[in-house]
């Protein structure tokens, strides 16, 4: 499941500085991004010395990607991007505490980002323990009690919940 958020106005993007792009502009990006990915076409734009230059002066990311800390669910390249093209926030499970909204609304409000997306997979370990159940040690537990009414909303849906 992928949830969008799409922020009203125009912000600047990446090396195009000074156009405008609307949140639906932003997507569309993405989607092509990931498209390319898709078909093993990425052209991994923005990844240079000059990039990592221009960046010393500030960002404009385009779009904010919540997604799981899993290691093989990366952002920049799901979505054939590059440096300082994406506000990426990552956390196991995709929760949202004080500490990810407060990145969220930074990006938003002192970054002009448009877009806000929530980037899930399949078999996420973090939604997978707290469909089972059970003790989770130390921190963890967090991480099981945010997920938790999300399993208990759903446990009379049909359908793997994992999936």
């Amino acid at each position: 499941m992928v949830l969008l958020v799409l922020c009203g106005g125009t912000v600047t993007w990446g090396q195009e500085v000074g156009s405008a792009l609307t949140a639906d502009t932003a997507l569309t990006r993405l989607l092509d991004g990931n498209q390319r990915y898709a078909r093993h076409k990425e052209r991994h734009p923005d990844q240079s010395a000059a990039r990592q230059k221009e960046l010393a002066g500030g960002q404009h990311p385009f779009a904010v990607i919540l997604g799981c800390a899993d290691s093989r669910v990366p952002p920049e390249l799901l979505f054939d991007q590059g440096l300082g093209d994406l506000f990426v926030i990552r956390v196991a499970g995709n929760i949202v505490d004080d500490a990810v909204l407060g990145s969220i609304e930074y990006a938003v409000e002192h970054l002009g980002t448009k877009l806000i997306l929530v980037l899930g997979h399949e078999n996420c370990g973090a939604v997978s323990a707290a469909v089972e159940g059970g003790e989770a040690a130390g921190h963890l537990r967090a991480v099981g009690t945010a997920i938790q009414p999300s399993v208990v909303g759903t446990a009379k849906d049909p359908g793997d919940k994992i999936q």
